[in-house]
């Protein structure tokens, strides 16, 4: 039986600091680990490290369970920054950062990579498959060197659409979108989605560094964070919902249709840097990177009930099965 939802939605005022809800954690126990994204299956979470090629399991809670074969990934340091999962099709959808500061290192870094995991819990080789994003941005005249840095992906519930949030350039917060089937075709159609200021803290500006779908609200959570060079000082985060699904947008004084960006929590976990957002059982999952090479501070993990973030939101949902 299909289920849909009813939505009725006033924002409220974004919470602020320390009353964001949920608990934290250490992410396992490393000598050195910087959680960059991160997505939830099956009660596991599934993360990448920007500096190593390899797919780490932990469970709801944190707990470690294993790497996966980075053998398998056919790339030796893509610095993935992103990870997306499609339930449906448990595809996994991993992003290098495809920025550079030469010609060859912008090519080592332009990796979008699309893979399943087999029945023991391995990457299914066969399924691994490279797709050519860094073509779109190119034509936008974006992929080059020192021109663009990404952080975000995210895959919406239909599984035909990617998202694709930008860090750099950092005067405006901007998501693109391309069609799976123009970059499975190899000729990807890129377009700007969705442009917004995302603020600053102490003048150093907020920048994407983390996206998921939303699919009660049709659209995209966004983490921006903050960091302080060379210092690694991280000023705190802010959590953003967009709305990309017309039929389903938030009413709020000002606005609120689709392709603007509404504050949720402001200025969160200072001393920390969010860099990955899984929804899953419930929950919103919050992974830290931290760049514990450089600040010791090791990669952490959030974890919050959903209906904290609806009630942020003062949203009035009810169900109705048909």
């Amino acid at each position: 039986m299909k289920t849909r939802w009813l939505l009725c939605c006033v924002l409220a005022a974004p919470v602020f600091g320390n009353d964001v809800p949920g608990t934290i954690v250490e992410l396992g126990s490393f000598e050195r680990l910087e959680a960059s994204g991160v997505s939830y299956a099956a009660g596991r979470l599934a993360v990448v490290d920007d500096t190593l090629n390899s797919v780490f399991l932990f469970d709801a809670g944190g707990r470690f369970l294993g790497n996966l074969d980075s053998e398998r990934l056919p790339t030796a340091r893509a610095k993935f920054e992103d990870l997306a999962f499609h339930r449906d099709t448990e595809t996994y959808f991993a992003v290098g950062s495809h920025e550079g500061w030469t010609d060859e290192s912008l090519r080592q870094l332009s990796v979008l990579l699309e893979f399943r995991f087999d029945s023991l819990d391995s990457i299914e080789h066969a399924s691994v498959r490279q797709l050519p994003l860094w073509e779109g941005f190119d034509e936008l005249g974006l992929w080059k060197p020192k021109g663009m840095k990404i952080e975000g992906l995210a895959v919406d519930d239909s599984g035909q659409t990617l998202f694709v949030g930008l860090r750099q350039p950092s005067d405006l917060a901007r998501v693109y979108s391309v069609s799976l089937a123009s970059l499975r075709g190899g000729e990807p159609k890129v377009t700007l989605l969705l442009e917004f200021d995302a603020g600053d803290a102490e003048d150093t500006p907020y920048c994407i560094s983390a996206m998921t779908w939303e699919p009660v609200l049709g659209g995209l959570l966004i983490a921006t964070s903050t960091e302080q060079e060379p210092s690694h000082r991280f000023l705190g985060n802010r959590l953003w919902f967009a709305a990309v699904d017309a039929a389903v947008v938030p009413i709020r004084a000002g606005g609120g249709a689709a392709g603007q960006a509404v504050l949720v929590w402001d200025r969160f976990d200072e001393g920390m840097k969010a860099e990955g957002l899984a929804l899953g059982a419930g929950k919103l999952f919050i992974v830290y990177d931290n760049d514990q090479d450089d600040t010791r501070i090791p990669s952490r993990l959030r974890v919050v009930p959903m209906e904290a973030v609806f009630e942020t939101l003062d949203l009035r949902l009810r169900y109705v099965a048909p």
